[in-house]
């Protein structure tokens, strides 16, 4: 290891800290090595792969461009110092980005230098939904010069009461389509790069690997695990935020400080944790915990503040309440601990216990709330029908459709054979997502088996038949 000193316009990218310590056999691979760190030293001190001419780099007390460059070889005890020209190198705003930028660029913390810094940045923000859509849209604002929308999903109408990034007539279209065209309305300065596919172990490496920043804002946990374990693997810092009815979380992972698995180590049980589509949403709620996320990433681009690293702030939007709970890296952490098990990316998936089939729904399987009710004395219920409610046997326990039996959905698979010798069956879940699966796996084993289109917020809007808590 060799010990770089850190001159004080480049200490704000390194918590203060006037030396580090990194390593490599190289000048190259040591300001490869504190790049990969110090994602906003990297962009002061190779950007473009190469030192700039306003930056000296000496080992012990020769300056590299009288050695070898890039090359010259260090050795272990080395001393490395990084020495800018005081007098210039700053960037330079034009007319336009300073009138835009202006009440940013006033802030002390801020200033012509930051805004710079701003302009030169790539984030990239994953899921263009709820979170993403205000993260998007405030750091296009703040002038993040390189904003990178991942995201595979094309625009619903149920998205837009928390999406404002898309529109009404954007229903249908990517969703980075119509996220790269609003931000360009909004900014046109900025780049957007549309990586319309799905996050996997295959790409993730490649595809956050060009980013400073990654901002978490998926909506399930094989996606949360996976951004988590790329950004270790890959040193880059990770916002992160989750929101649920009426609360949500946030924290930052910085490099080397901890991450996601040292607060979950494991993921709950397929079924346990409702999805805002099982469960609500505000759609202020994700708003404010985007916008969140949002002020975060800039803290860290602009080397100011105190992040959320090491903290986890819980909102709760009935009370108006902030919690900040402390967290620290755990060391017998599988993935960051002193012993990592996790060397590589996995199959979240199955980590996480979704084993399900990645399939179109078999819309021939669902039928509407009145169309149940309608064919009672018809086809559908002939001989008598199986009702099953998917929820959870608590939610079943407040009440149901009369007459039904629960089954909850994480125990379908052991649960359909019990099914076997029924005529029809007619599963329900909360929004007809989990019941319109069942349907399909059950008539696949020749079970006789349809699904509530819309399940029970459908029905109970159609005012049908119900049985309050027993």
């Amino acid at each position: 290891m060799a010990s770089v000193y850190i001159p004080t316009p480049y200490r704000e990218h390194t918590n203060g800290a006037a030396t580090v310590e990194a390593g490599g056999a190289t000048v190259g691979e040591i300001l490869t090595d504190l790049a990969r760190r110090f994602p906003g030293l990297g962009r002061e001190i190779l950007p473009g792969g190469a030192v700039p001419n306003h930056l000296a780099v000496y080992v012990n007390t020769e300056e590299i461009r009288n050695l070898s460059g890039l090359d010259t070889p260090v050795a272990d005890r080395d001393e490395l110092a990084l020495i800018p020209a005081l007098a210039g190198g700053s960037p330079t705003l034009s007319d336009e980005e300073m009138a835009r930028y202006s009440r940013q660029v006033i802030l002390p913390e801020v200033g012509v230098d930051g805004q710079g810094r701003l302009l030169a940045s790539k984030v990239a923000v994953v899921g263009v939904g709820g979170l993403g859509a205000p993260v998007a849209m405030y750091l296009a604002a703040a002038g993040v010069g390189t904003i990178g929308l991942i995201d595979a999903d094309a625009v619903e109408v149920s998205n837009l009461h928390r999406q404002p990034i898309h529109r009404t007539a954007d229903a249908g279209r990517p969703k980075t389509d119509s996220g790269a065209a609003f931000i360009a309305d909004l900014n046109p300065g900025v780049e957007v790069v549309r990586h319309q596919e799905v996050l996997s172990s295959a790409n993730a490496l490649a595809i956050l690997d060009g980013y400073d920043v990654v901002v978490n804002g998926s909506d399930n946990f094989p996606t949360r695990y996976l951004v988590s374990d790329a950004c270790h693997f890959l040193r880059k810092p990770l916002v992160d935020a989750s929101i649920l009815r009426f609360e949500g979380q946030a924290t930052v992972f910085m490099p080397g400080q901890g991450c996601y698995r040292c607060l979950f180590p494991e993921p709950p049980a397929p079924g346990a944790a409702p999805s805002c589509a099982e469960a609500g949403v505000m759609g202020a709620l994700a708003g404010q915990m985007g916008t969140l996320e949002a002020m975060e990433t800039l803290k860290i681009l602009l080397g100011i503040g105190e992040t959320l690293s090491g903290r986890l702030l819980v909102y709760d939007a009935l009370s108006a309440r902030t919690r900040l709970l402390r967290w620290q890296r755990n060391p017998e952490c599988a993935l960051c601990g002193d012993h990592p098990t996790i060397t590589a990316l996995i199959d979240y998936e199955a980590f996480c216990g979704v084993g399900l089939p990645r399939r179109g729904v078999d819309f021939a399987a669902q039928v509407l709330p009145e169309e149940v009710m309608a064919r009672a004395a018809g086809d559908l219920l002939a001989g008598g029908a199986r009702f099953v409610d998917l929820r959870p046997s608590s939610r079943f326990e407040r009440g149901t459709i009369p007459g039904a039996q629960s089954l909850p959905f994480e125990e379908l698979g052991e649960g359909l054979s019990g099914l076997a010798g029924e005529k029809q069956v007619v599963f329900f879940c909360d929004i007809g997502q989990k019941s319109a699966l069942a349907a399909m796996l059950a008539r696949e084993q020749g079970i006789p088996a349809v699904s509530i289109r819309g399940g029970l917020v459908a029905w109970r809007n159609e005012r049908l038949p119900w049985e309050e808590a027993r």
